[in-house]
């Protein structure tokens, strides 16, 4: 997205605002509504073009370029007249009315102008034919279709596979040699799937050339199916590898060479390996039809980065993803790249080359690199040197890896190159929430609307996608097996920052110094902060571990003295040079700034949709009303609660909003004889359920999916009744946690006044009696449910027949429960079940044996005698046929 696009974006918000003040006749003069009106017709048809022209081709991005630079003009001068108006009136007023609007005009008679300007270049766009103005997709399938003919090079003619010494990955080429080489009779096709750089091409080099596979197929063939190879140039070499007589195939056509690989493999035990696919059309249009299956044994292998593409061609059972190499055959590797055979590296080297090797994170390419780079001189100044810039040590060999990574990138989708791009913006070896990272794509203006999914959803399809092509790394999955963290490699985080620099999504424009809150003493910390701009629109401010030369003074950072302890302030001066940079911003990350106060400055970022604020010690919060395009907000605190003024109903498009602390609101809040509805909120966190309106609140927040109630009572506290939460038809995911400063308990309530749809509960921090569990047993639809911290205490849980008949996934953990006694019938669905902290359970149900719906049980720092019965539940599954039970022991027991 270019300046431009952005700009029209904003004012479209603004209008569009402004347009629902004026909707009464006596609000605006009739002319200015005309014009207003007027002016965002025209800025919709200008978007559509600016969206259309982006990636089209060559020639056409010239016209994108020479127009945006026309319009780019006219929108700031339009952008200038109208942010400060809408500024004036949500800080002052509260609100925006129609009269306002319509004195703009009267304040900037040059508007009108201006709208007539826009209206001029809407009709030259306009008069531009439309079939000249075809996407990139359009023009990369028709580019597909006529390469089919295209010549091949002499470089092609001949296939090189010289075998890479290999290091690591020793289990999977013993399991894929016995694959390859047992009875099946059948033709299998096995996939091998990762990263770019994992060592995909040189684990199909070892098992091309290992003897037992010569040894075992008649004939073997090879083709490189890399991005922008053609049908032609695929079945020339696969031609060539496997038959003597080449000289005449560069003059058959497509159909005659691939008649003559069916003749020549027909009836023989081949070994095909298609090296680095990109897609499956070349697979299911051309090559699948001319291998043939006759049950002698064939194999074909593929290498891919693209887990989506390999579910196509492969079955699940054969589909191998190879991981990143473990810290012993990473240093192998990089002993053997930098030193002779049979040389060892010297002691003084081996701290210093342990480092080094630590950085690659276990990524053969990395490692390869940087071998290279301390080959060059074998001393201990040299390598420390290494340590000190890795970045620019990869820099300078950038040659060597950084066109293997960009490939990936170049094949992305456009939807995805800036959801990727945006991932560096998060630190190095950080694993990122995906919440976050989801809320700030929306934010961003990266996901596509598709109106018939919610825009989180198809921000997580983005995701998959991402890992699925080999570019994101999972971290942790949620209890449903959807991601909860994810992580890139240093390496395409380097990428990122370079393409991102390129097309200057992402550069560092601040950087602050912040003294120690807790003690004048302490060393002074340095807190480097990269402010991404995504189009000048974002700033998401990180923690930086290393200081950077490079920085823009777009904010300024000084401190005072408060009772004689150092306070960060932030302080943002909206200079004329740089104000735009404020006016477009969409998301302002301050999680990891500790500020003393609210920041008043950022009252004039009345675009932000995502905002993020750490503030030390915060009871009221108000002001929230200027964010009135405000999607998600996240506030961390100290303070035991935070009450949210009335204003926060004004905030129409809020999302998502978690507070830190327990969330109450203020009544005043609810006193409106119309009361504003936040339709569009989904997730809340950390609402306090107590107080007489709490029934009031929930009925303006009707479409919320998430919520998490926290409660803090004492003893001279009032009797809490839970909240009747049947109106949330879509809430599907509850957190109830409920600490008791005294002896104070109560009972949940019937099943009937649970949230209808509800698939997750977590419980967290109660005493109450494990009878009580017979209500949660009792919900219809829930599949997931975590019991923490003894919300339910005591010795003995039993459960009755035929309970929890949709749950999937149970947790317990850090309770005290001793006898746990399950009926046969009860738990039919579930098939994953977590101990964490049971220091007492005697045993798992033995009911449990019995359960063929079973596929994981996984113990954490519990009782020895839970250890042993998750072996025997996992010994009576297999001796009843079921091999399928995995039980994970964290390595806090030992196995005998």
């Amino acid at each position: 997205m270019d300046e431009a696009h952005t700009v029209v974006e904003f004012l479209l918000e603004d209008l569009e605002l402004m347009l629902e003040k004026a909707s009464s006749p006596c609000s605006m003069p009739v002319k200015e509504n005309q014009v207003m009106i007027s002016l965002f017709e025209n800025l919709k048809i200008i978007k559509s073009f600016l969206e259309r022209t982006r990636e089209s081709p060559f020639d056409q991005r010239q016209l994108h370029f020479f127009l945006v630079t026309e319009i780019r003009e006219v929108l700031l001068k339009i952008l200038q007249s109208v942010d400060p108006y809408e500024i004036n009136a949500l800080t002052k007023n509260g609100g925006i009315s129609g009269m306002e609007t319509g004195s703009l005009f009267k304040s900037y008679p040059e508007l009108a102008l201006q709208a007539k300007q826009i209206e001029l270049f809407k009709n030259v766009i306009l008069e531009i034919p439309h079939d000249a103005l075809r996407s990139s997709m359009e023009s990369n399938e028709v580019a597909e279709v006529s390469g089919e003919v295209s010549s091949i090079t002499k470089s092609s003619s001949s296939i090189q596979l010289e075998e890479d010494k290999m290091v690591g990955f020793d289990d999977e080429a013993i399991t894929l040699l016995d694959r390859l080489t047992g009875d099946q009779k059948q033709l299998e096709v096995i996939s091998l799937v990762g990263m770019a750089g994992i060592g995909k091409t040189t684990l199909a080099k070892r098992l091309y050339n290992d003897p037992r596979v010569v040894y075992h197929f008649h004939v073997r063939g090879w083709a490189c199916l890399a991005e922008g190879q053609k049908v032609k140039n695929v079945l020339y070499n696969l031609l060539s590898s496997v038959i003597l007589d080449n000289a005449s195939l560069h003059k058959m056509t497509n159909q005659e060479m691939g008649d003559k690989l069916y003749e020549y493999l027909k009836g023989k035990r081949y070994f095909i390996v298609l090296d680095a696919i990109w897609g499956s059309f070349i697979w299911n249009s051309w090559l699948k039809q001319y291998l043939p299956d006759d049950n002698t044994g064939s194999k074909i292998l593929v290498t891919c980065r693209m887990q989506n593409v390999v579910i196509e061609i492969s079955a699940p059972v054969s589909i191998h993803n190879l991981q990143f190499l473990g810290q012993i055959e990473s240093w192998n590797l990089f002993v053997s790249k930098v030193f002779a055979h049979n040389e060892s590296c010297p002691r003084e080297l081996m701290e210093l080359g342990s480092e080094i090797v630590g950085r690659s994170k276990g990524l053969p390419l990395a490692i390869v690199v940087l071998a290279g780079v301390a080959k060059k001189d074998k001393t201990p100044e040299w390598w420390t040197y290494i340590v000190q810039n890795i970045g620019s040590c990869i820099h300078g060999e950038e040659g060597q890896f950084i066109d293997i990574l960009a490939s990936s990138y170049e094949h992305l989708p456009n939807h995805l190159k800036s959801c990727f791009l945006h991932i560096a913006s998060f630190p190095q070896n950080y694993e990122i929430p995906v919440k976050k990272l989801v809320w700030s794509w929306i934010a961003e203006g990266f996901i596509k609307d598709t109106r018939e999914e919610k825009l989180e959803d198809v921000a997580e399809d983005y995701l998959r996608d991402l890992v699925d092509r080999s570019l994101v790394v999972v971290s942790k999955r949620r209890s449903n097996g959807g991601i909860k963290t994810c992580y890139i490699h240093d390496l395409l985080r380097y990428l990122c920052f370079k393409k991102g620099k390129d097309s200057k999504l992402l550069w560092p424009i601040c950087r602050y110094r912040q003294l120690s809150l807790f003690s004048p003493s302490h060393p002074t910390l340095y807190n480097y902060f990269f402010a991404c701009a995504a189009e000048n629109k974002l700033i998401h401010c990180r923690k930086k571990q290393e200081p950077t030369s490079e920085c823009f003074h777009s904010y300024s950072f000084h401190h005072v003295q408060s009772n004689h302890v150092n306070i960060t302030h932030l302080s943002i001066y909206l200079d004329e040079q740089k104000s735009l940079v404020y006016k477009l911003l969409r998301v302002l990350d301050l999680e990891y700034i500790i500020l003393e106060n609210f920041p008043m400055e950022i009252l004039q970022l009345v675009h932000l949709k995502y905002l993020a604020l750490r503030i030390f010690c915060l009871r009221y919060l108000s002001l929230l009303s200027n964010f009135w395009n405000l999607e998600t907000f996240i506030l961390c605190t100290e303070k035991a609660s935070v009450t949210l003024q009335q204003d926060i109903w004004k905030l129409v498009k809020l999302r998502h909003l978690h507070i830190s602390s327990e969330l109450e609101f203020e009544d005043a809040g609810l006193s409106s004889s119309s009361p504003l509805m936040l339709y569009n909120l989904q997730t809340i966190s950390e609402v306090c359920p107590s107080g007489g309106s709490f029934q009031n609140i929930l009925a303006r927040m009707p479409n919320l999916i998430r919520m998490g109630l926290h409660l803090t009572l004492s003893n001279n506290a009032k009797d809490f009744e839970f909240p009747d939460l049947s109106s949330l038809n879509s809430l599907k995911r509850l957190k109830f946690e409920y600490q008791t400063l005294g002896v104070i308990k109560f009972c949940l309530p019937q099943p009937s006044k649970f949230p209808p749809n509800l698939k997750k509960l977590t419980l967290v921090g109660s005493h109450l009696d494990w009878k009580e569990m017979s209500v949660i047993a009792m919900l219809p639809n829930l599949e997931i449910l975590q019991i923490k911290d003894n919300f339910f205490s005591g010795p003995l849980w039993e459960g009755s027949d035929k309970e929890f008949c949709h749950l999937k996934f149970l947790k317990l953990s850090h309770i005290n429960l001793q006898q746990w006694i399950a009926s046969s019938s009860s738990f039919p669905c579930l098939e994953q079940l977590v101990l964490n902290g049971c220091l007492d359970l005697e045993e798992i149900p033995s009911s449990f044996r019995e359960n063929c719906t079973l596929d994981r049980i996984e113990v954490y720092r519990s009782s020895q005698s839970a250890l042993d019965s998750a072996r025997q539940i996992r010994e009576s599954q297999k001796y009843m046929g079921n091999d399928k039970l995995k039980v994970i022991i964290h390595p806090y027991f030992k196995e005998n």
